[in-house]
């Protein structure tokens, strides 16, 4: 945020339309111009193209857009889904049966503020290194739902993710080839995989935990797959009964076997920067354990913060270490929100040049081998830090939130986004004064 400008919160607009606070606080948030939707300059004599932007008079600044920024943003189809029952005019709202698009949802450049000299102004810095692109890869369907103690029909793992695989994500994480015995809930991994096998727009792979599991994975159509390791000699005993070298030697087979019938492997390293026995886990053993993986054919390993103790203090050490012996560009980050801090170390995360991340719809997730560990990081409130950050993720965050309502209603909870809580609550809000 620019010291030019007050803090802008919700309460302190109250005659914004739902659709102009999205405007405001998303991808798409350039300042509006005088033609747009909200009408007027919000600063006097001050006339910015997005909240971090200098003063069109000041000579002593200009503009210049910045790679990470140049994409443009249209109101997405499910945005549109979202606010089906509302259409904007000036200040005022009214119901029809359709959405007449608002003119603040008209293309938008994004665009910064340089000094003569180029140098990007200071309240941009925080945008350095983030990349222009970030891949998700949902886990909510395996990793949110495998600690649910009422078993939840097939039908809905199912349609669960025909709805997030339609929402754009590139990556939904389908179920586990684990023994029922002890993950109950993923006992139907191969009905699952039945169901699914035909969708198209996204890769679906499946975590197999040995052989056995790889093995009837592939029997079931899996056409890729995912091993897990632990930098935690504690945490690879309880969770997965053997130390970490035995891990490994259990993975290498899996490894050898993928290789054969070309089927990707992609890693997972939990407890990376704590442990629910052992407390601090130290750098060096998670840069270790990740380099194994990379090194036995993991084309991606995954970075999990298992009971969501890290801060950006403790992830950054973490990064460098690990970066220091795999490329970044095969290294994910998973965070889990049990202290509020996923998103800040997503945030740092891709400023050190990570540009995949892991996340869960609705917050779904917690390890049934780890303690207090809540659910992970919601993949609507990583979605919206992203739009906002104008970092392009091809996910349409209606259907997101949609997908996210829909499983949350049949696990009879709230939804653990807060964003698609906000949001909701807009609409229902802006409806109830029309």
């Amino acid at each position: 945020m620019s010291s030019l400008e007050e803090p802008l919160s919700f309460d302190k607009l109250p005659s914004m339309s739902t659709m102009d606070r999205i405007q405001r606080f998303s991808s798409g948030a350039c300042r509006p111009r005088d033609d747009v939707g909200m009408g007027h300059r919000w600063i006097d004599g001050r006339d910015c193209t997005t909240s971090n932007s200098c003063v069109d008079d000041d000579k002593s600044f200009g503009k210049e857009s910045f790679p990470w920024r140049k994409h443009t943003r249209k109101l997405s189809e499910g945005e549109q889904h979202l606010f089906r029952n509302t259409s904007i005019s000036g200040r005022t709202s009214t119901v029809s049966g359709t959405l007449r698009e608002s003119k603040s949802f008209k293309e938008h450049k994004f665009s910064t503020c340089s000094n003569e000299n180029g140098k990007m102004h200071s309240s941009n810095k925080i945008s350095k290194g983030i990349p222009k692109f970030v891949k998700i890869v949902e886990v909510g369907p395996r990793d949110g739902l495998q600690n649910e103690k009422n078993i939840v029909p097939t039908s809905v793992k199912v349609e669960l993710i025909q709805r997030l695989v339609s929402s754009g994500l590139p990556v939904v994480e389908a179920t586990s080839f684990v023994s029922p015995k002890w993950v109950p809930q993923l006992a139907d991994a191969k009905d699952v995989m039945d169901a699914v096998n035909t969708l198209d727009g996204a890769r679906l792979p499946v975590l197999t935990p040995n052989l056995k599991g790889f093995e009837a994975a592939v029997s079931a159509g899996a056409k890729e797959v995912a091993i897990f390791a632990s930098a935690s000699e504690s945490f690879s005993l309880s969770n997965i009964n053997c130390t970490i070298e035995e891990s490994l030697l259990r993975y290498r087979a899996v490894a050898t076997a993928a290789k054969e019938h070309s089927v990707p492997v992609r890693g997972y390293v939990s407890c990376v920067v704590g442990c629910p026995v052992e407390g601090a886990v130290p750098p060096s053993k998670v840069a270790y354990v990740v380099k194994e993986l990379y090194d036995m054919g993991c084309f991606e390993i995954s970075l999990g913060d298992t009971i969501g103790i890290g801060t950006p203090g403790s992830v950054v050490p973490m990064l460098e270490a690990v970066m220091a012996v795999v490329p970044a560009d095969k290294l994910a980050v998973h965070f889990h929100d049990t202290y509020g801090q996923a998103l800040a170390n997503i945030l740092v995360s891709l400023q050190m040049g990570i540009s995949i991340v892991d996340s869960s719809i609705a917050g779904l997730g917690g390890c049934p081998y780890a303690k207090g560990a809540s659910g992970n990081v919601a993949t609507e409130d990583v979605v919206y830090m992203l739009n906002g950050l104008g970092v392009q993720t091809n996910v349409d965050l209606g259907k997101l939130i949609a997908a996210g309502d829909f499983i949350s209603k049949h696990l009879g909870r709230p939804n653990g986004s807060k964003a698609a809580v906000a949001l909701n609550r807009r609409i229902t809000a802006d409806a109830s004064k029309i």
